[in-house]
């Protein structure tokens, strides 16, 4: 299995409606994860959760590396636990998607904000997919998004 040396962390950033603890791993939010009332989206939006118990929601993310390595299994793993699913559920199908998602943020230099966007197609048929991509802070100088995007992140996740 591919090993990937960066991770989507948390920046916490209210005014952004980045509610999770600076420094957790992000993945995206499933249909059972809910904002907590914490912000609203417009409906082609969509956010990221932290990958812990509590789940917090976030609406952006910042390409990090991180020590080590992570595996689209170990990433897997970390959402069926934060979740309360059985691991032992996890199939090869499933590890797909979380290999896209680390392939996604791996391509990206460190300290990229990213997004993920409801896709929709309408040929040849109508379909509706989430997009993780780059996401471009065009109102904010070079320093304002220095100050958010460009911190190091604590060992311990």
């Amino acid at each position: 299995m591919k090993k990937y040396e960066k991770m989507l962390i948390a920046f916490n950033d209210k005014g952004l409606n980045c509610y999770a603890r600076q420094g957790d791993w992000l993945y995206i939010a499933t249909k059972n994860d809910t904002k907590k009332g914490l912000f609203r989206l417009a409906n082609y939006l969509h956010y990221f959760v932290s990958l812990n118990l509590e789940r917090i929601p976030s609406e952006f993310g910042v390409v990090k590396k991180i020590e080590g390595y992570i595996t689209a299994e170990d990433l897997a793993k970390l959402d069926y636990v934060s979740r309360k699913q059985d691991v032992s559920l996890i199939t090869d199908e499933v590890l797909i998607d979380y290999e896209k998602f680390l392939q996604k943020i791996n391509t990206q230099p460190e300290h990229t904000p990213m997004a993920v966007t409801w896709l929709e197609k309408r040929f040849p048929k109508n379909t509706k997919e989430l997009r993780v991509h780059k996401k471009f802070f065009s109102g904010m100088s070079k320093a304002e998004k220095n100050s958010i995007f460009e911190f190091t992140i604590r060992a311990e996740s």
